[in-house]
């Protein structure tokens, strides 16, 4: 046997002994790791059950798709506590081989984790709050005899502000793209105002004042198609109610269209329902 042969399995041999106890705390670490992993995320998915976590995340959109996948909080949170387990676990024992391109890649990879894991949880967490919110607020509302219309439109518009403030959360704590994501999010919530403040004006400013209360708090209330009703000494039957005006049609079957204005402003009799 050539002699550069044995050197080469004598150096093999040499290097096999010097990593074997590596390799053996190695395979412990990564059994402890599995096992921790795994009695943790019980532990997780049995504290959340505790405390209802699931009924309050299938309360959100968001929630109600994964829990009908199959994913309710419960268990994602599991997932992650075990993923994120598994992955030190297994980071730690590479590591503890000593091979140098590994332990770079070990220390990227365990300091980019808690971003990522944190920003996932944050999300799941603000989806939760949001609809908590949202309930608490529409719930004072109605209590308060706020009109419909205007308790529907504040909040939708709140939950899908606190969506995008959440989205945005995300991406800056997962640090996806950071400088971007400021970029959106200063674009987004700019032309949020910019249309909130146009749409001011147009109803205060352009005329449209007496058209404000038709729009947001759905007045007149209770005009339905097919009752008789009286307005500047006119009878007539409802025939066709749209956004902004009133058709009604008398005995001889004329057809007078008023608008919705002058129903409210003047107000109106109502013969029969």
């Amino acid at each position: 046997m050539p002699a550069s042969l044995l050197e080469a399995l004598s150096n093999f041999m040499e290097l096999l002994i010097q990593l074997l106890p590596n390799v053996l705390f190695s395979v412990i670490v990564l059994i402890v790791g599995y096992l921790v992993g795994k009695v943790t995320g019980r532990a997780v998915s049995g504290a959340v059950k505790l405390v209802r976590g699931d009924e309050s995340f299938e309360a959100s959109e968001v929630g109600r798709r994964l829990t009908a996948a199959g994913y309710p909080i419960s268990r994602i949170l599991s997932i992650l506590v075990r993923l994120t387990i598994y992955t030190i676990t297994i980071l730690a024992a590479l590591s503890l081989l000593k091979i140098p391109v590994i332990q770079e890649l070990s220390t990227m990879i365990a300091g980019y984790l808690p971003r990522l894991v944190g920003a996932i949880v944050v999300f799941l967490l603000g989806a939760m709050l949001v609809e908590w919110l949202a309930s608490l607020m529409e719930g004072l509302m109605r209590e308060r005899a706020v009109p419909e219309r205007v308790t529907n439109l504040l909040t939708v518009g709140l939950r899908y502000f606190m969506y995008l403030t959440i989205v945005f959360m995300t991406f800056e704590i997962a640090d996806i793209a950071p400088h971007v994501t400021s970029s959106v999010a200063q674009a987004v919530f700019l032309t949020l105002a910019i249309g909130v403040g146009l749409a001011s004006a147009l109803l205060v400013g352009m005329g449209l004042r007496e058209e404000a209360p038709i729009l947001l708090l759905n007045e007149p209330r209770g005009l339905k198609r097919g009752m008789v009703i009286e307005v500047r000494g006119r009878r007539g039957r409802v025939k066709n109610v749209s956004t902004l005006l009133v058709e009604i049609e008398d005995e001889e079957g004329g057809i007078t269209v008023i608008p919705k204005r002058v129903l409210v402003k003047e107000g109106f009799r109502v013969l029969t329902e």
